[in-house]
């Protein structure tokens, strides 16, 4: 009996023991489910009295423009409307980055790039035309006596009838439109003179050459004032057939332009003769 009585306590114990644990644990488990129930109850509750979440904004289609075609494209968006972001870049070579990087979807330029990859939609015709202060008379000059001038082969006004003025070469900064197409179309890759007055735009060209005796430069013909009379290139002026500086304004994207872009690039080449910007004509 002794022997019957000692074990039945340890005979017990040994059985409630590991079921008791067993008990505890279990309860712990459930009361740890039932703690995160609860939180992801509060979560779904907080989550539903927050305000939806603000979509970011519609980006819309960016144009990209120079000073020498912002008065442009300000014109066409008045002849054919749409709701672009017109964006300003300082120089043809920023207009280039910023289309090659994705900045904006086509950039609006005087003059075009032969070698370049990227795509270009023309869209009209202009001319770059040679200015001179208007005391030299200057009605005309040859395209070699243009590049004695600008390159300082020949420094004296007098030497091409014009008076006895010093020759001024007025040049457009680096990186410019009117400058690449200068170069490329009047200038046969020779080098302009070190002594040319670099300038920092079209008006502060136009201003120059007008106050300064002597003063030869170069703008696009959109870009004169009304009733300037440009200097003519062998008897040709701007926009005449033949004339030595012609140039296409054209939209240059770094692929096929699509949708709303696409649309208003056709209609500019659509638009009548009479709504083009002044110094613009229609495409041939």
């Amino acid at each position: 009996m002794a022997a019957f009585i000692s074990a039945a306590p340890f005979s017990a114990g040994v059985w409630l023991v590991p079921h008791c644990c067993r008990l505890v644990g279990a309860g712990r488990a459930a009361a740890a489910r039932v703690k995160r129930t609860i939180w992801l109850l509060l979560i779904l509750a907080c989550a539903a009295c927050a305000p939806a979440a603000t979509p970011p904004p519609a980006v819309g289609v960016r144009i990209g423009t120079t000073p020498e075609s912002r008065p442009l494209v300000e014109a066409w968006l008045q002849a054919v409307p749409a709701a672009f972001t017109v964006v300003d870049y300082t120089s043809h070579r920023q207009l280039l980055r910023a289309v090659a990087a994705g900045g904006v979807a086509a950039g609006i330029s005087c003059a075009s790039e032969p070698a370049s990859p990227l795509v270009q939609v023309p869209l009209a015709q202009t001319a770059l035309a040679i200015i001179a202060h208007p005391a030299l008379g200057l009605t005309t000059l040859t395209r070699d006596q243009l590049q004695a001038i600008v390159t300082g082969a020949e420094t004296e006004w007098s030497a091409l009838g014009a008076g006895a003025s010093t020759a001024k070469v007025a040049y457009r900064e680096e990186g410019s439109a009117a400058r690449t197409a200068f170069e490329q179309l009047l200038l046969d890759g020779k080098a302009p003179t070190p002594a040319a007055r670099v300038l920092p735009g079209a008006q502060a060209m136009i201003e120059y050459v007008a106050a300064t005796p002597g003063a030869l430069g170069y703008a696009w013909l959109s870009e004169l004032p009304a009733g300037s009379t440009p200097v003519a290139i062998d008897g040709r002026n701007p926009g005449e057939a033949g004339y030595a500086a012609p140039a296409t304004v054209v939209a240059i994207a770094f692929s096929e332009p699509q949708g709303a872009l696409r649309e208003w690039l056709a209609a500019l080449q659509r638009v009548a003769p009479a709504a083009m910007p002044r110094g613009l004509s229609t495409l041939p």
